[in-house]
């Protein structure tokens, strides 16, 4: 059997290999495909992926970390007082102002400093909840209950740009 050579005078193109019509595929495409290949070859191993999301959370653990610089309790033990409690943190550019407030239930009043709206976390034993600053950096958690909480902040992607030491409330 004999084929006839084709004759590529006729075509629009300028390279004659390239007859198909069909879509190539875009670098992402191919990623996408040679990555589910690699994964279902070889699978990373469990303990591995656990190491690197471990590296991976301490990479800015230093700079994320506010220090207690104030702590009404620690200045007035006098019970009155002690219905109001002022707290305040501080890591590099930012405060975190903090009022403790006891009538009946354990409300926060917080605020941020500068001023940004974002959100902010209040972490306890069990339980992670969630708050909106507003234009100003106010925030408030209701029904806090008693014993140690930490207050994270996050940026509009999610991730955590500072997080208070462990205070017992």
């Amino acid at each position: 059997m004999t084929h006839e050579p084709i004759d590529y005078s006729d075509d629009s193109t300028d390279d004659p290999r390239d007859v198909d019509d069909r879509p190539t595929p875009n670098d992402d495409d191919l990623l996408d495909v040679l990555g589910h290949a690699l994964r279902v070859a070889d699978p990373v191993p469990g303990n591995v992926l656990d190491g690197a999301r471990a590296a991976f959370a301490w990479r800015t653990i230093d700079t994320e970390l506010a220090e207690l610089v104030f702590d009404s309790s620690q200045e007035s033990p006098d019970r009155a007082e002690a219905a109001k409690r002022q707290i305040t943190f501080r890591a590099p550019g930012v405060e975190i102002e903090v009022t403790v407030v006891e009538n009946g239930t354990r409300r926060l009043v917080g605020q941020l400093v500068p001023p940004a709206m974002l959100t902010v976390e209040l972490a306890g034993d069990d339980e992670v909840r969630s708050a909106e600053s507003d234009q100003f950096g106010r925030f408030t958690f209701d029904a806090v209950e008693p014993g140690p909480v930490r207050l994270v902040v996050l940026g509009a992607d999610g991730t955590p740009i500072v997080q208070t030491e462990w205070i017992l409330f």
